[in-house]
């Protein structure tokens, strides 16, 4: 069974801090959120319709184009 996903990562200059995925996704969405936003290596993105979520593979898969 996987386990669910309940803290993030989110940066700010040199500062990196673990949120609560829910106030991760609040904070994000404030205009002035003091600077708080997704590490580049991070998992996650944040969308309009789906809020905080695991990026997905934007990759072109080498095995369907054969």
């Amino acid at each position: 069974m996987q386990e669910r996903i309940k803290k993030v990562v989110l940066e700010a200059g040199e500062v990196r801090r673990e949120f609560e995925i829910t106030h991760a996704e609040r904070l994000l969405r404030m205009p002035n959120n003091g600077g708080w936003h997704f590490p580049q290596d991070s998992d996650f993105e944040i969308t309009e319709q789906n809020g905080v979520e695991l990026r997905r593979n934007k990759e072109s898969n080498k095995k369907s184009e054969k």
